[in-house]
């Protein structure tokens, strides 16, 4: 009898097994038709967005020979300035343009990307454009603005390209120029006040490293490096990552000029001419 109940016992775990296995084996089946799915839509958007590159670029004014800003009679007109972003896969800084066009519209404010700009960034752009439209004073209800961005390929996502965008759209409004030699990472929030960022120290030294003159941060941001440290116990190796403070100024002493910044107002000092 104790075998027959043996044999019983185990035919249970068995079946029970096989079971999991083949709900393990449609649920990875699944997920592999949904990841399928979603790269096949993520290739067309791309295909469209490859068809409006030229556009962009015409409305941008990207190319050789062609000046940071270039501005209509009427004062509507084109105007970049620099942004850095930290990839998601190698988490290295990297830096990009932000392009802002400001031409007779009904008061949209459009974003026309490539590559994709997360729904945080796209808000951060609107309140970007509203920022610098209380800086200049200038009602901007019959004008669309619109918004593109060119960062090596890189994923657009999270508001720290909010004050570049800013300088940008104030720059466009009134027809002047962005410093090419200079950027900046912070949030725009109400007030046109700086909000603090993460990655700041990935992002100085992508800027260090592509040139930059001059990078401008939150009014006492923190900044910290990722530091890695190893152990050897008992004929084993172990590593361990912590953060360490940074005193960015004097990290980058004599490499790059490093400010901080408190609202927008300090900002357009730095980087409009």
């Amino acid at each position: 009898m104790k075998n027959v109940y043996y044999n019983i016992s185990m035919a249970r775990k068995n079946a029970i097994i096989g079971v999991l296995c083949i709900l393990l084996f449609l649920s990875t089946s699944a997920s592999f038709l949904i990841y399928q799915q979603q790269q096949q839509a993520i290739e067309v958007l791309s295909n469209k967005l490859v068809e409006k590159e030229s556009i962009i670029q015409e409305l941008t004014g990207a190319g050789a020979g062609k000046e940071n800003s270039l501005v209509s009679p009427e004062g509507e007109g084109i105007s970049s300035a620099n942004i850095v972003a930290v990839r998601s896969d190698s988490l290295l800084g990297v830096i990009g343009q932000v392009y802002v066009e400001v031409r007779e519209g009904n008061g949209r404010v459009l974003a026309d990307t490539r590559p994709f700009v997360e729904p945080d960034t796209q808000y951060s752009a609107r309140e970007a454009v509203k920022a610098a439209e209380n800086f200049t004073n200038r009602d901007v209800s019959d004008m669309d603005i619109i918004i593109s961005f060119d960062v090596n390929g890189t994923l657009i996502g999270g508001p720290s390209a909010g004050a570049a965008i800013t300088v940008a759209t104030v720059a466009a409004i009134q027809g002047k120029n962005v410093r090419r030699d200079a950027v900046i990472t912070g949030t725009i929030k109400e007030g046109g006040y700086i909000g603090q960022v993460r990655g700041v120290f990935e992002k100085a030294k992508a800027a260090e490293r592509n040139g930059m003159e001059l990078f401008l941060i939150p009014k006492g941001q923190e900044v910290y490096e990722e530091r890695i440290k190893k152990e050897k116990i008992f004929g084993f190796t172990f590593v361990s990552v912590y953060y360490a403070p940074v005193d960015l100024k004097e990290y980058m002493k004599g490499k790059m000029e490093v400010e901080e910044v408190s609202t927008i107002d300090d900002v357009v000092v730095y980087m409009i001419l």
